[in-house]
């Protein structure tokens, strides 16, 4: 057995349990969805894809790829910048407002991360900061943290 089998093994388990609880509700129909549908349907999918992923991961082992150890190969520098980045977006957003946090957020993350070229940068940072902002904003009338400026 390898770590797909194992873990699609268990994410197989955990979307039966979640359809198998989710029967205790009603389901209703699609045009006239019930409390339990969506958890049925969620716990379908977890099911569906964790059987492909044994599948795949039972093919593997027939060529093969045995267990490995866990963490060979992770890059622990991109990951813990990218966590320290996470909690600075979270923490900042207070303070500086969600546009200019999402910007320099980015910004961050396409620079430092995975290095791209500043007209990238910029140009997606800003053009994903101005979507999100009137998706939750304008459209979804959520509240998102302003910051000194009113933005």
């Amino acid at each position: 057995m390898n770590q797909d089998q194992l873990s699609s093994g268990v994410f197989f388990v955990v979307g039966c349990a979640i359809c198998l609880y989710s029967l205790s509700y009603r389901l209703g129909t699609l045009a006239a969805p019930e409390s339990g549908l969506m958890p049925f349907l969620s716990g379908a999918a977890i099911a569906v894809l964790a059987a492909l992923g044994f599948i795949l991961g039972t093919l593997r082992r027939r060529h093969g790829d045995g267990w490995t150890p866990l963490f060979r190969g992770v890059v622990w520098r991109r990951s813990l910048l990218t966590l320290a980045a996470l909690l600075a977006y979270l923490f900042l957003q207070a303070h500086v407002g969600f546009a200019v946090t999402t910007v320099l957020f980015l910004g961050f993350l396409l620079r430092a991360i995975f290095p791209q070229r500043w007209s990238v940068v910029i140009a997606t940072a800003l053009l994903t900061a101005v979507v999100a902002y009137l998706v939750f904003e304008v459209w979804l009338q959520a509240q998102l943290p302003k910051g000194p400026f009113g933005i």
